[in-house]
């Protein structure tokens, strides 16, 4: 099923929920029409058991040239910046979210994939992080998560300069998952959201909330809640499944 607006395409098939920024005469920079669409999107599927996986992409071999410039004259002016309500939705996801990255990742295109699962990028993508360069700061959590993922010196270098960066160091730096030919990342990125579906649902998004869980807490904090949520795995149907399809030498089905 397919819906959404002209600028955000919305389409549930099977298990997953993808959504496509489709605005090629702006490079599918994010207005907050775009934004509502996706915050709607995302709130649903988080509550309709049938999607197990979010992919997001862009149209016509872009990912997205970053935030509409008109978003930002709407914000400075005290209206509505509904980036704030898509950061808050998209970090919240408790699924599994597949990103296919080509073309350009700029601005938000960079700092959404900070909360991302699993992330395909097409060779010739181009990344950049421009807010120092605008007189702004960095957003979507990205002063505090990319010092954690690249080390403080290259978190400063990618923020302090707004430079951009290809695919390559993007892989080199542990922000992407993996570099593919423009003809291969579709899919790449499709075959990695099936087979997600094909895992257990629960296990998945206990699993996904421990991995993105705030890094303040001590080692024995983490081990502490991993050892809850693994006894009340045990106790689960997944579980169960997943035991008996392995003495039955069969594929689980969960």
């Amino acid at each position: 099923m397919t819906t959404g607006n002209a600028e955000v395409i919305t389409e549930k098939s099977g298990a997953i929920l993808r959504l496509t920024m489709s605005a090629p005469q702006t490079k599918n920079a994010i207005t907050n029409d775009m934004y509502r669409t996706m915050i709607a999107a995302l709130q649903e599927a988080a509550e309709d058991t049938a999607i197990r996986v979010v992919l997001i992409r862009g149209a016509g071999g872009i990912f997205t040239s970053g935030n509409d410039v008109n978003a930002f004259a709407e914000a400075a002016k005290g209206g509505d910046f509904a980036a704030a309500q898509f950061l808050e939705a998209i970090i919240g996801f408790p699924k599994p979210i597949v990103a296919q990255v080509e073309g350009l990742a700029i601005g938000i295109g960079t700092t959404m994939l900070l909360h991302c699962d699993l992330i395909y990028a097409a060779e010739e993508t181009k990344f950049r992080l421009p807010f120092v360069n605008l007189g702004l700061v960095p957003e979507a959590g990205s002063s505090y998560l990319l010092p954690r993922l690249v080390g403080q010196a290259k978190a400063a270098e990618l923020i302090l300069t707004g430079r951009m960066f290809d695919a390559k160091e993007a892989l080199s730096d542990g922000l992407i998952n993996a570099v593919l030919p423009a003809a291969e990342v579709a899919q790449a990125a499709e075959a990695a959201a099936e087979a997600l579906t094909k895992q257990p649902p629960v296990a998945m998004a206990k699993s996904k909330a421990l991995l993105r869980a705030s890094s303040t807490g001590t080692l024995m904090d983490r081990v502490n809640e991993e050892l809850v949520e693994f006894a009340s795995g045990v106790k689960s149907t997944e579980f169960a499944e997943a035991y008996t399809a392995f003495l039955e030498k069969r594929a689980p089905k969960f």
